[in-house]
């Protein structure tokens, strides 16, 4: 099927203040000459350690429309091309031009975890009921957001964005580019504690998702959750008059009741708009229950069906490094089976905990085991040591069989494990991948999970790769 037309060079030129050479036309936009798709728009970003301007032909080459570029030199006579000052700052100007002519109800979401996860959800329901554009990834940055916004299609209905933080003032500009109708917070805790003096300061720098909404928009916080009554104060000094709240709290718009946690998801029974449900969300761990209370939230703010869109969780899987399950092969071609559970994109301590409880939910058969694949929970300032340190008395409590620990601070809590319980503790994730293959047994359950720089996900890649991987090989 044709793609539509995203981008012409005249609606790019208007857009930028640029000059296009060439009549071209695109229907996407791409930073990752690896990823770009055929009728891209490559946009050329330059930083302190990269120039896309080096890839620019090589996009061309392989079927881009154009690329954005500051800097000619590296193309072709003619190439078709939008030369910009600055493309950074252009590709932010393409976006609000993106935002501008759309008319989709956008949904913005923040948190310290489960961002991510929650889009993804979003995004599945809303588009089984019309066009839904949503951030890529994690693109929740100062150039993950415009570029989400510069893919916007003209004919989406619907618009989820994630945006993310680690230090205060980054959401509030984020935000007011995007301009949505709702704004929703999932949860505060101590995510990225290096760079915040404590909690409270974190929900203040969560609170700038309130900057880029309407008056008459709607915002939705986690009623549980300990910052709860300062985020909605601070909603309302902005004059904020829709609030809305989701959790187990009496007093919440939407209400969990009950939830079952089984091995392939979580059956829920809420109060959600005001009408008592029964649903399935096909992704196990009790977080991922309050992440679809939030999920039917937003749908319900953003005039969607709610009904339907209870219904849709059922077919809803985690994605990638978020909790994806995999059935696979014993290695080294033993005979059996086990289950990997990749939650290998990020971690801090209240979803280490959420994955370990999915962990320690699981029902391993026969002789199986639950196995812990650790690695460092990054960014958590002087606390680092002692909240690594201190994992050992939840590993112990769910019962967890072997712990693996990779990087230097889990060595923290490799110190602190019974030796029986302790598996190994490794520098580096490359150096774990053949312990780990070697100690598998059949019907095993491995959870890998560690923040996105401990690059624990070569870890998983290598327990899924079919011609079984070695560390060596799965270097990168």
């Amino acid at each position: 099927m044709t793609k539509a037309v995203l981008w012409t060079a005249k609606d790019a030129e208007k857009a930028t203040g640029g000059k296009a050479t060439g009549n071209w036309q695109a229907s996407g936009v791409s930073i990752d000459s690896r990823k770009a798709a055929k009728g891209d728009l490559f946009i050329a970003l330059k930083g302190p350690n990269f120039d896309g301007h080096k890839f620019a032909q090589t996009a061309l080459d392989n079927g881009c429309a154009a690329a954005m570029v500051s800097d000619t030199k590296t193309l072709g006579n003619g190439a078709p091309a939008l030369v910009v000052d600055d493309t950074l700052d252009a590709m932010v100007r393409l976006g609000l031009a993106g935002r501008e002519r759309s008319n989709a109800k956008i949904i913005a979401i923040t948190g310290s975890v489960g961002k991510t996860g929650t889009k993804e959800a979003l995004k599945y329901v809303l588009n089984e009921q019309a066009l839904t554009h949503a951030s890529p990834a994690s693109f929740n940055n100062h150039w993950g957001v415009p570029m989400s916004l510069a893919t916007l299609p003209v004919a989406a209905e619907y618009g989820v964005f994630e945006i993310g933080m680690n230090h205060p003032g980054e959401i509030s500009p984020l935000v007011k580019m995007v301009r949505p109708k709702v704004a929703l917070i999932t949860t505060v805790v101590g995510a990225h504690t290096e760079y915040f003096r404590d909690e409270a300061e974190i929900a203040q720098a969560k609170a700038e998702i309130f900057d880029g909404l309407d008056a008459d928009g709607t915002v939705i916080l986690n009623r549980d959750n300990l910052h709860y009554f300062a985020l909605a104060r601070r909603a309302k000094e902005l004059g904020i008059k829709n609030i809305k709240c989701f959790g187990t709290d009496a007093m919440a718009d939407y209400r969990l009741f009950e939830a079952n946690i089984v091995t392939n998801g979580s059956a829920v029974r809420a109060r959600i708009g005001g009408r008592d449900i029964e649903y399935f969300i096909g992704c196990p761990g009790e977080h991922w229950v309050l992440n679809s209370l939030a999920v039917l939230a937003c749908v319900d703010a953003i005039g969607g069906d709610v009904l339907r869109a209870a219904q849709d969780l059922a077919d809803f899987t985690p994605p990638a490094g978020r909790g994806e399950t995999h059935i696979l092969p014993l290695p080294n071609g033993a005979d059996g089976t086990y289950t990997l559970i990749d939650d290998a994109y990020n971690a801090n301590p209240t979803s280490m905990m959420a994955g370990l409880s999915v962990l320690a939910q699981s029902k391993p058969e026969g002789s199986g085991r639950r196995i812990a694949v650790l690695g460092d929970m990054r960014e958590l300032g002087d606390a680092a040591q002692k909240l690594h340190a201190d994992l050992h008395q939840p590993l112990v409590a769910l019962g967890i069989e072997r712990v693996y620990t990779v990087g230097p601070l889990m060595a923290n809590l490799a110190e602190t494990l019974p030796g029986e319980l302790h598996a190994g503790h490794f520098d580096a994730a490359e150096d774990a991948i053949d312990p780990i293959k070697a100690d598998l047994q059949a019907d095993d359950v491995v959870l890998v999970k560690g923040s996105l720089g401990i690059y624990v996900s070569k870890i998983v890649s290598a327990l899924k790769s079919p011609d079984g991987a070695s560390g060596a090989a799965s270097k990168s």
